[in-house]
């Protein structure tokens, strides 16, 4: 709850250093989300659909739980399961490094952690450098994105953790 009220105020903050600097045209071409990498893939998610990014807490095993189940972390009184999306994927395991984070998703019916390679805060995109289709993508990863921006010859994939959230697969953690 709080992690959200601090994205808001942010955003809040941005948007009245625009208003201050004459960007109300620029606030209706611009996009902004959270940058995040793992699997050698650049990703952006929507604002509203990280609560928080935190530093990879210390967990507890699971027993009985899948592989990509890395344990239970305690985060403020809160059990914090977290998960490595990329052995969830198929992907090579994500190697823990100081760079490495989690992103938590706080929905009414899903509370967790994701386990990323890296997390590079919130990044703005020019609406007209979005196309809605990637050939880039691994099926795997295609099924939770949404189109990509380009910006200087990099694609950065829009990762919806909503769909991630949705998936029956994801949701079955019991081995």
């Amino acid at each position: 709850m709080a992690a959200r009220g601090f994205i808001e105020l942010l955003r809040l903050a941005d948007y009245g250093r625009q208003r201050q600097q004459g960007g109300q045209e620029n606030e209706n071409t611009r996009w902004s989300g959270i940058a995040f990498s793992f699997a050698g893939y650049q990703f952006v998610a929507p604002l509203g659909e990280v609560a928080e990014v935190i530093p990879v807490p210390s967990s507890t095993t699971v027993p009985s739980a899948k592989s990509w189940i890395r344990g239970l972390a305690n985060v403020r009184g809160r059990l914090l399961p977290l998960t490595d999306l990329a052995i969830f994927l198929s992907l090579p395991e994500t190697e823990l490094s100081k760079l490495s984070k989690v992103m938590i998703i706080d929905q009414p019916s899903n509370y967790g952690g994701v386990i990323v390679d890296q997390v590079m805060g919130i990044q703005h995109f020019n609406k007209q450098s979005y196309f809605s289709s990637s050939s880039q993508l691994p099926d795997a990863l295609a099924q939770y994105a949404s189109g990509y921006f380009e910006r200087q010859g990099q694609q950065w994939h829009v990762f919806l953790f909503s769909k991630l959230i949705q998936d029956q697969a994801y949701l079955n953690a019991s081995a």
